[in-house]
């Protein structure tokens, strides 16, 4: 196929993604399931309710307010956003805000893969927009969409910062200011995203810069933090006070710290599902790549690890309970968390036991695919078991902490040989938005209470 046909089914597919986002919302579309006027909205606006009504400062010390994040959020709609009166117009202003996602994405992609079609890379830069948990919090006002913003902009900084100096045209300490800004913004946004400014702050450590710059950069980061500081004092914890004492689970509060064994092979599964797509784009030959991981011998140790995890599973926990009876007790709405495996085993398996072979053959495949992926870039393994590292004392665990998180990292900050030509991109394509129609059927079933 030749270049100019290829390019225009690219900005066709690209059409369709950008059309579909635009329909989910005049649809209402809930492909997450946290969606829709009865959905986190709910309590959001509950927290809008105190802010609109109170000072900042007792605002930001209010005893009901409820949340798994630092109230920025709402501190800056409340300063800046005038349409905040109405649930409907702030829901419109979040969709709005979110555009910036693909397009900083775009633009990270264009710092990293210079040689290659802008139309492809814009074709990719649009795969977030295909995230039904992006999605779903585009549409109904949902706080992970600032975290995933800031997030591109830190990447997009840190690549402009560590530029040759011939190609900067912005001052050198504007540029810090911009890159431990943005980056100190994830954790306010979200603060399992404080791998972004560790990560940061480490590959400018580690630079050419002058030292100067980088003092500058520790200066930066000290000031940043103090708010976050002050939060975690009077909330002791990460979260506030009534979600700690709420969801007493989640593992935030600085007195209580579960851990949950189970949720590594969970997060497995879900870290495959997005590093799948990756293993399509990589360079070489698949097969013989497939081949040559199983003849290492450091790859067969870690699957004889897993194996032993397996084995411990077995034994030691009770699949039923934790599985089924305490995630249907966290929620009314039955299925909650654990990711897309989990609602696969009890849609395809009525019997425990045949739902459990299924689990643990998935658990182990899973983690294969992941060890497959990341090959043995530090970054990469680094990226990996910081989310292996929340998952096991976050609960419950839900796949919207790694979507899209997982393959927006995986291209933009993983250390693996790509090759983003038009058939493997047409797979990614084709796996991705078949993930977000079943999404929208299952929920669309399942609040229809036909499922």
């Amino acid at each position: 196929m030749k270049n100019y046909s290829k390019n225009i089914l690219l900005i066709s597919f690209s059409f369709l993604i950008y059309l579909s986002f635009l329909l989910g919302f005049y649809f209402n579309e809930n492909s997450a399931g946290a969606g829709g006027y009865g959905g986190d909205l709910t309590w959001m606006w509950d927290n809008f309710e105190i802010y609109k009504s109170n000072d900042l400062w007792t605002a930001i010390h209010h005893p009901d307010f409820w949340g798994n994040r630092t109230p920025l959020l709402y501190v800056l709609h409340i300063l800046f956003n005038p349409f905040i009166n109405d649930i409907d117009t702030y829901r419109l202003t979040v969709f709005c805000i979110s555009f910036l996602a693909p397009l900083m994405f775009y633009f990270c992609l264009s710092q990293k893969f210079k040689s290659t079609n802008k139309i492809t890379l814009f074709f990719i830069s649009s795969f977030i927009l295909l995230s039904p948990y992006f999605r779903t919090n585009s549409y109904w006002g949902g706080e992970v969409n600032y975290g995933i913003i800031s997030m591109l902009a830190s990447i997009f900084f840190l690549n402009y910062t560590l530029l040759d100096k011939t190609e900067k045209k912005l001052n050198i300490y504007t540029i810090i200011t911009l890159l431990t800004f943005f980056s100190s913004l994830c954790i306010y946004f979200d603060q399992k995203l404080i791998i972004i400014p560790i990560f940061i702050f480490f590959k400018i450590m580690l630079s050419e810069l002058n030292l100067r710059y980088k003092i500058y950069c520790v200066i930066n980061y000290s000031l940043f933090a103090i708010p976050f500081l002050y939060l975690i004092f009077i909330w002791k914890g990460l979260i506030p006070p009534a979600t700690q004492i709420g969801s007493p689970d989640q593992g935030s509060s600085l007195s209580t710290i579960n851990i949950y064994f189970f949720h590594f092979g969970y997060a497995s599964a879900i870290m495959a599902f997005y590093l799948l797509p990756l293993i399509f784009l990589k360079s070489g030959n698949l097969i013989i790549s497939f081949k040559n991981f199983f003849y290492d011998r450091i790859n067969l140790y870690c699957i004889l690890f897993f194996i032993f995890y397996l084995f411990y599973l077995i034994v030691f926990y009770d699949f039923e309970n934790f599985t089924t009876i305490k995630q249907f007790s966290t929620t009314a709405h039955g299925v909650y968390g654990l990711g897309i495996l989990h609602k696969i085993s009890l849609i395809l398996f009525d019997n425990l036991f045949y739902r459990k072979i299924f689990t643990y053959m998935a658990f182990l495949s899973s983690w294969i695919i992941v060890l497959f992926a990341i090959g043995r870039e530090n970054i990469n393994i680094l990226i990996i078991v910081f989310f292996y590292l929340i998952s096991l004392i976050i609960f419950p665990l839900m796949q919207e902490y790694f979507d899209p998180y997982i393959i927006i990292l995986a291209l933009l900050i993983f250390k693996t040989n790509l090759d983003l030509v038009f058939k493997k991109l047409l797979i990614c394509f084709l796996y991705l938005a078949f993930f977000l129609l079943s999404a929208n059927l299952y929920y669309l079933l399942k609040f229809s209470n036909i499922y």
